[in-house]
């Protein structure tokens, strides 16, 4: 048996998930431009009150976390106009679906875009790009949602960021179908469990191994499918079945390795040597809740290489130092903010 260390168990289990410093395999982390949100906003107002564009839908159940640098805020608001005469949808209704729908899955960031070197980011020609490239190094690996030829050209964003979008919701639809055939099978396994119980209390109440007793179980059970009618009968209902759960599973899977090698194919890659700015981003950025600086540390030292990773009062200066950290609460630190709805 080949021995595994704790680093490579770790390295391991981190390529085994689309982000590897996501805890959940199927998790990522994407950067919003204002385009793709008007796009969003927009075509969901046409489609109708229950219609949930694909960047959305990723948001809601928990796939994709979203953020967006300061100023999309407010370049959403001031495009809703423009975006109402190509939409035929009035410019309320457009504000509605963004303030209810979108703005409470968005964290928006103050990105600080002093001394970049970057070459990527550097590559922008468009300053006001830059703070979204700017995140997007900061986090990755992450998805980039914009059709900004800015973005594009540089190797930030994908050709097409709507195409990204749906393979996210290929792993939704592949794990949901996963877990509806496994719910449907449950009630074989009782059996199984049940049998495998009883087997254990016969041991105990005779004294004779549970094994045994399974043979003899086993034999009987041959005996019982001697007769051909009971095989016929078999054959007719329980194989079908059985394969017809084989293909749903297969086929499930095949959509859920589409989605994820779709994904895998744009992400931006995370840095070979990330700063200990870098390094709090992608650890606060996966986070549902603010952290201590201690326990932002203690999550640097499972992801990263030990030499690489601050020490605790390093990682608070970093922390008090860049304007992409929140203080939600005494102590206890986030990336970015959720914004409330612009009241002008």
């Amino acid at each position: 048996m080949i021995a595994v260390d704790d680093e490579q168990l770790r390295i391991l289990v981190a390529s085994m998930r689309l982000d590897p410093y996501c805890s959940v395999n199927h998790r990522f982390v994407g950067v919003v431009d204002a385009n793709a949100l008007l796009s969003c906003v927009g075509n969901d107002c046409r489609k109708g009150a229950y219609w949930q564009s694909d960047l959305l839908r990723a948001a809601n159940r928990g796939v994709a976390t979203l953020y967006a640098p300061d100023h999309v805020y407010f370049e959403v608001y001031e495009h809703l106009t423009a975006i109402a005469k190509w939409s035929n949808v009035p410019a309320p209704a457009l504000r509605a679906r963004f303030e209810t729908k979108y703005l409470p899955r968005l964290r928006f960031v103050t990105v600080g875009t002093a001394g970049i070197v970057d070459q990527q980011v550097l590559a922008i020609s468009d300053p006001d790009d830059v703070p979204t490239g700017q995140l997007a190094k900061l986090v990755a690996p992450c998805v980039v949602f914009s059709e900004d030829r800015h973005l594009r050209k540089p190797g930030l964003a994908p050709e097409n960021w709507r195409a990204v979008a749906t393979c996210a919701i290929d792993i939704i639809e592949a794990v949901t179908r996963q877990q509806e055939v496994w719910r449907s099978t449950e009630g074989l396994s009782i059996p199984v469990s049940g049998a495998i119980e009883l087997f254990k209390f016969a041991g105990r109440r005779t004294g004779v191994s549970p094994w045994v007793i399974a043979g003899i179980v086993g034999a009987g059970a041959a005996f019982y499918f001697k007769s051909p009618e009971r095989r016929k009968m078999v054959g007719k209902y329980v194989i079908p079945a059985i394969n017809a759960i084989g293909k749903e599973l297969n086929s499930a899977a095949t959509q859920e390795q589409r989605g994820l090698r779709g994904l895998r194919q744009v992400m931006l890659p995370a840095p070979a040597q990330p700063s200990a700015r870098q390094q709090t981003a992608i650890i606060l950025a996966r986070q549902q809740e603010p952290l201590l600086a201690r326990e932002v540390q203690e999550r640097m030292l499972a992801h990263f290489a030990r030499d690489l990773v601050p020490t605790v009062a390093e990682v608070r200066d970093t922390l008090k130092d860049s304007s992409e950290f929140v203080q939600p609460e005494r102590y206890r630190w986030q990336l970015g903010r959720i914004a409330e709805p612009w009241r002008s």
